[in-house]
């Protein structure tokens, strides 16, 4: 018992150190060459009150970021978990062959029937996204590939459709037809790429009807005001531009809908999307807090993980109980993925994966498409209470802050709605 104590604070360790292992490039600090350090005492003096100042200004900024950073509820309440999670139960289930991987596998020999119903996947060319697609697809959806990459999403259009055509149906004879796979061109920073999509699905929505948005494409350690464009502003603007097609299949067709909107640990770090210096700023959109410069200490990831859960807690307060829309956060759990690895750097890549802990510490990408796409296995009810998916099971541990009313209308008020101005009405009643 107590080595395996012992083996589950070593990977915690392993973890939380591979989170944070791109740091800020000092190497300006460092370059003082020999003669500098002969110049005069009058030059050291100047240098000496230049770096008292900065460093000022940059202790205040740090502690302004403590003031809401929590990496401990984070590490308690999030990383060990997880790991317990992987290294321990996901292990056990491999060994008895009831890994959801090994059930996921062994039902892509089977396609279920076709739905005649659309599911759109942002984010769907790589890593979770594709694995979430292929899902879909076998599931009877029609799927929509909304992504950055065209040539990527063209060919993983042709791909599915191999695998589709290649497989048998759950029924023999009668109607064997596939569903359609396509491809939308999607940039998540830009606004008018989430109305030209919802503008394309208008009207494909009358014949094959919107019932699950997922909401997953991302981006990590760069800059903090692309940050929050692409991990928030994005979901938001498609969300509420395609709501009035999925509210219209709630009242026609009397569909079940479902937005899912992927989440991440992470967002336990933040304590608040903004602090109260920040909401004392005059400024009519507080996205001017967010500077051009990278997210090294993945801060503002947090915050806008933590700004995306509260966007669903708006979505719940505001939706009509009378519709049969369900909002969803889900968070996959730790999954070996291009994002993670484009982060951590290639030197962290190649010892975690030399050493065997990646295979044990971190999800595959298809087992993390799984836990996000149990959300479509949960019955669609018309409660206001959060529903936060951890590793494929309801009830996971989310902060107080991302269900917090009054800071998500603080968001929708200093953030959002000054964004989306002359670009997105808001829906009545906002």
């Amino acid at each position: 018992m107590l080595l395996l104590k012992e083996i589950a604070l070593l990977l915690l360790f392993v973890s939380i150190t591979t989170a944070f292992c791109t740091t800020p490039n000092k190497s300006a600090n460092r370059n003082i060459s020999t003669h500098d350090k002969r110049n005069s005492s009058s030059f050291k003096m100047s240098k000496a009150k230049q770096s008292s100042a900065s460093s000022a200004k940059s202790g205040s900024k740090t502690a302004t970021r403590l003031k809401s950073n929590n990496v401990v509820r984070w590490a308690m309440r999030g990383i060990a978990g997880e790991l317990l999670h992987n290294v321990f139960l996901r292990q056990i289930r491999k060994f008895l062959g009831t890994s959801k991987q090994q059930r996921l596998e062994e039902s892509k020999k089977v396609r279920l029937p076709i739905k005649n119903e659309t599911a759109i996947i942002t984010g769907g060319t790589g890593g979770i996204g594709s694995n979430m697609a292929y899902e879909l697809a076998f599931r009877g959806y029609d799927v929509i590939i909304a992504a950055r990459n065209a040539d990527l999403g063209k060919d993983l259009v042709l791909n599915i459709q191999q695998e589709l055509e290649n497989s048998s149906s759950i029924i023999k004879g009668g109607n064997q037809q596939t569903p359609n796979i396509s491809f939308m061109e999607y940039h998540a920073d830009i606004h008018r790429s989430a109305l030209d999509v919802a503008s394309n699905l208008a009207t494909l929505n009358d014949s094959k009807p919107i019932t699950v948005l997922i909401n997953n494409a991302g981006i990590m350690g760069k800059s903090e005001r692309l940050s929050m464009k692409v991990n928030l502003l994005g979901p938001v603007t498609l969300t509420l531009a395609l709501l009035p097609l999925m509210m219209k299949n709630c009242n026609a067709d009397k569909k079940a809908v479902r937005v899912i909107n992927v989440s991440s640990s992470a967002h336990l770090r933040a304590t608040g999307v903004f602090d109260e210096e920040d909401l004392c700023n005059s400024s009519k959109s507080l996205m001017n807090i967010f500077p051009d410069t990278p997210d090294d200490d993945l801060s503002t990831y947090a915050k806008s993980k933590l700004a995306l859960l509260q966007f669903s807690t708006l979505l719940r307060h505001k939706l009509p109980t009378n519709k049969s829309i369900q909002v969803f956060d889900a968070h996959p759990g730790l999954v070996w993925t291009p994002l993670l690895r484009n982060h951590i750097g290639e030197k962290a890549t190649n010892t975690l994966q030399r050493t065997g802990l990646a295979g044990l510490i971190y999800k595959s990408p298809t087992e993390g498409a799984q836990a996000l796409l149990a959300t479509l296995d949960h019955p669609v009810g018309k409660s206001k209470d959060q529903l936060y998916f951890v590793n494929g099971q309801p009830g996971g541990y989310a902060s107080p802050e991302s269900r917090n009313l009054n800071q998500s209308k603080q968001l929708l008020e200093r953030l959002i709605e000054p964004e989306l101005e002359g670009i997105l009405q808001l829906p009545d009643g906002w």
